[in-house]
């Protein structure tokens, strides 16, 4: 080929879906070294939007409530180094703002990502750490990885011969953690076969082995039998003496429940963005939300009695009623089951939704207290009322609080305050 698709991936990787276009709104270039992201120091990581000039909506990152939770998921390690997972798109947050924010917390030892170009573009973002992709990859994206410095996972039978084949174009070992499956059944090399699998990797010239790590799916019950299979499989690799370098393998819900899974560190995701395992750990630790989303008030109308509200029409009103317009919908992640559901808050008073939500519109009904502007700022999802905290949000519209985040437009501008 002319062009690799390594070089360019490398050269675009701030451009490439979701919060990685972030970087497109800045013309900003990279300069490469035999492919790899070199110089980020001019890349932006904020795209242009949600600020006094514009109408656009946008996403609120809160660093202070980002560091709380990564204090508090440490105490509840016992002081365990701390594997950030930012994987789609930071759940929903944008990698390349909170990837950083993390990275630069000393209890985060390193990331973790499952998408070669999210990985690509925590670096371009300037994220120093190490880095691990935690999907199977194809040749051309191990060299890729490689080349930026992430530690790439295998688990498939073959992973032997390819990266031998890596290895030789690149004239050097790559970094690999084995992915154990013992018992999740979705990824991973089973249990009951990984040890001759692992000596065979160990042994090449071409493998570095890095970690070592399985999932859990989140049962404690079952959560100990893969445990005890992990550590079998652990100490029968000690036996022949297989290199394991590090282990790893507690998510969010086992760092509550398990603490004999930590090992050297703790791969919690979910804690970090303020979710709770589940309604029993809310006692365990003060977590706190790390969002909100936010627009501005652009239209303020007052409709008459038997006047109808969009498409349809779905909604008359039935006296003197004064509307409001959000250019915020269900195209940005607001919930077009709010109608009737939520509410909204702008200057310290909630105000009901009402009509129905398009794409790209809300309406409110502000007769209440009418003294809302034209530009004010309203909080449609956020922790400065118990009504709109992203937990209430979600439950008023029939949603789960993970969704709910990880709906959130890739598109729509991300500050961190």
């Amino acid at each position: 080929m002319d062009k690799t698709r390594r070089s360019f991936l490398s050269g675009v990787a701030v451009c490439a879906g979701g919060a990685l276009s972030t970087g497109c709104a800045t013309g900003a270039a990279l300069s490469q070294s035999k492919g790899a992201v070199s110089d980020v120091s001019n890349i932006s990581r904020l795209r242009p939007g949600g600020s006094i000039n514009s109408n656009d909506p946008w996403i609120e990152i809160d660093a202070e409530a980002f560091r709380n939770n990564v204090r508090e998921v440490s105490r509840m390690a016992g002081g365990t180094p701390i594997m950030a997972p930012v994987k789609n798109n930071a759940y929903g947050l944008g990698d390349i703002v909170v990837g950083p924010l993390l990275a630069s917390m000393p209890e985060v030892s390193r990331l973790a990502c499952v998408r070669v170009s999210e990985g690509l573009a925590l670096r371009a973002a300037g994220v120093k750490k190490p880095i691990l992709n935690m999907s199977e990859v194809t040749e051309e994206e191990i060299e890729e990885l490689v080349l930026n410095g992430i530690e790439i996972t295998c688990w498939l039978d073959d992973a032997g011969e390819r990266l031998d084949r890596v290895s030789k174009r690149l004239g050097k070992p790559i970094p690999v953690h084995f992915f154990i499956d013992t018992g999740l059944n979705r990824e991973g090399m089973p249990y009951n076969r990984a040890l001759p699998w692992m000596k065979d990797l160990a042994r090449r010239s071409s493998v570095k082995v890095a970690g070592i790590y399985t999932m859990f799916i989140h049962d404690i019950e079952h959560d100990k039998v893969q445990l005890a299979r992990f550590n079998q499989l652990i100490a029968e690799a000690r036996k022949e003496n297989i290199p394991l370098g590090l282990i790893h393998a507690s998510p969010s819900y086992t760092t509550f429940y398990l603490p004999e899974a930590r090992f050297d560190t703790v791969r919690s995701a979910t804690a970090l963005f303020g979710l709770y395992p589940d309604a029993n750990a809310v006692s365990m630790a003060d977590l706190k939300y790390v969002w909100r989303l936010r627009a501005r008030v652009v239209r303020l109308e007052q409709l008459q009695p038997g006047e109808t509200v969009g498409f349809g029409p779905k909604y008359t009103v039935e006296k003197p009623t004064t509307l409001a317009l959000l250019p915020v919908g269900s195209t940005d992640g607001y919930p077009s089951s709010a109608v009737n559901n939520c509410k909204v808050l702008i200057g310290g008073h909630l105000y009901p939704v009402v009509g129905s939500i398009s794409s790209a519109h809300t309406i409110i009904d502000v007769s209440e207290k009418p003294d809302v502007s034209v530009g004010d700022v309203a909080t449609l999802v956020g922790p400065d009322h118990k009504e709109i905290e992203p937990r209430a949000v979600a439950k008023q519209a029939g949603i789960g609080h993970y969704a709910l985040m990880s709906r959130l437009n890739p598109l729509l501008p991300r500050k961190l305050v």
